[in-house]
């Protein structure tokens, strides 16, 4: 594996820097700047990387097969209570973020309302980089997660495609450009959106996208709306805080969801996907009426269970996938994506685990139940923690896994105000799409993907954090 650093001309790198800002700009790969009190909303560039980052071909089209098995096995899992049942019973007994959507999750299981499951997925690799005794490197791809609710970077993947392409081209490395993959997420997940909505039978029906005002990245959430927007000019998409929604949303005695009496037909979820959105209880209470309503959900309570961290950990154990995927080669291919993933039950497999990761921290990575970036708990930090925890159950609200090791390689990271050479490693997202009732499948679907880096000297990182920038994949 190499850097296209190697081949760039030293003199040309601050006009390329400079051309890289002016295009983000032209094709909207923009985030709102956070401005404190400010009410004055201003906008920049969102940190991206000056040239995109190789990564296997074949690795890549292995998991853009894999996307729509994924998709699958993510609304079996959210089908079948006995198996949520299994998974969560110790979490929910010290986790209270994810037993209040379990409870909501039981709720809503007890009433038949025969609607389609929407899911807008994003499964996330990294390439693990094993070297043979000969020397010689194999990338293998490895699962970080799956994101099941309020799947970022739509908009951003598509759209800074076009930017490397643009800047390859002024590099004079035209040629290069036919290593990079067509990406057309915004569009096929926007087909997605289209395809539910005509299936709940209401012409006049909205969509509704409920979301957090505090959140930068607008653009790309609004990027979807006016992608929706251009398959059909009749949709209407309305945009609702929870705070919006506690006075104007109402649930008809059959099931319909209203929101300032129109009736919904798709419910989008862009926020709720930590316990820092429910800064109310009131907001809890928005959460089941939705749950509870005829109104197709993007995602269900049930989906957003099933890309738990703790899902990640019970389908890694022997003969789950198995419960849910007849394919003996796709059992095979998905489980070979897999880290090692040890649970923190009360038991001796537990107390094994524990051990471990006092041992060697930094070949593990501790995770909450929780989604979004910055949650994830690394070297000695671990220690501090399950030093701090005991032999308490609440060591049952997180799950330990191998920590994944790329190779890193040389990049520039462009920011609204500079550039920085870094050592980076690059993270593979892969959307899907399903539209699924019960056994009944709809659409089903790889959605193309998105690529973000970030520097070897970070464990965490995140776009709006400043640690990871926008990225686009390379196919060697």
């Amino acid at each position: 594996m190499f850097s296209l650093c190697s081949k760039l001309e030293k003199e040309n790198v601050n006009s390329l820097v400079e051309s890289t800002r002016d295009l983000c700009v032209s094709k909207g790969i923009l985030m709102r700047k956070r401005d404190g009190q400010s009410p004055t909303k201003t906008y920049m560039c969102v940190p991206c990387s000056l040239l995109p980052s190789p990564i296997p071909k074949d690795g890549f089209q292995l998991l853009t097969f894999l996307q729509p098995h994924i998709n699958k096995l993510i609304h079996d899992v959210s089908q079948d209570d006995e198996f949520m049942s299994s998974a969560f019973k110790n979490v929910i007994k010290v986790d209270d973020f994810t037993k209040r959507l379990y409870d909501i999750y039981k709720a809503s299981k007890a009433y038949d309302k025969q609607r389609l499951d929407f899911g807008i997925l994003r499964c996330d690799y990294m390439f693990e980089c094993v070297v043979d005794k000969s020397g010689k490197e194999f990338f293998n791809p490895k699962q970080i997660e799956i994101n099941t609710i309020a799947s970022g970077g739509i908009k951003l993947g598509s759209g800074l495609s076009s930017v490397h392409s643009d800047v390859l081209q002024y590099a004079k490395m035209k040629e290069l450009t036919a290593h990079l993959p067509k990406n057309e997420s915004l569009s096929r997940i926007a087909h997605g959106f289209f395809t539910a909505w005509k299936d709940y039978g209401n012409p006049n029906a909205i969509i509704l996208i409920i979301y957090n005002e505090n959140k930068p990245n607008i653009f790309d959430q609004r990027a979807v709306e006016y992608a929706i927007y251009d398959l059909d000019e009749h949709i209407t998409v309305r945009r609702k805080t929870c705070w919006e929604l506690i006075a104007s949303i109402a649930l008809s005695p059959d099931g319909k969801l209203f929101v300032d009496d129109e009736e919904v037909a798709i419910v989008y979820f862009r926020f709720g996907f930590t316990a820092d959105d429910y800064t109310d209880e009131k907001f809890w209470d928005v959460r089941l009426k939705v749950e509870m309503s005829r109104a197709i959900l993007c995602p269900s309570i049930g989906y957003q269970l099933a890309g738990c961290k703790k899902m990640q950990e019970v389908l890694a154990k022997p003969d789950a996938l198995e419960r849910f995927i007849d394919d003996v080669d796709v059992v095979q291919k998905i489980r070979n994506t897999f880290a090692g993933f040890y649970e923190l039950e009360m038991n001796s497999d537990g107390d094994n685990a524990v051990r471990m990761a006092l041992t060697n921290p930094d070949l593990y990575v501790l995770k909450p139940q929780r989604e979004g970036g910055g949650n994830n708990i690394y070297g000695e930090d671990i220690v501090t923690l399950l030093s701090e925890i005991g032999n308490d159950e609440r060591r049952c609200a997180y799950i330990l896994m191998e920590k994944i090791c790329p190779k890193p390689l040389d990049n520039i990271f462009v920011t609204a105000s500079g550039h920085q050479k870094v050592q980076a490693i690059s993270e593979l997202g892969i959307f899907g799409v399903i539209l699924a009732r019960g056994n009944d499948v709809i659409e089903n679907y790889s959605a193309d993907h998105l690529m973000r880096s970030k520097s070897h000297e970070h464990n965490d990182g995140g776009i709006g954090s400043g640690l990871a920038v926008m990225d686009s994949p390379f196919l060697v």
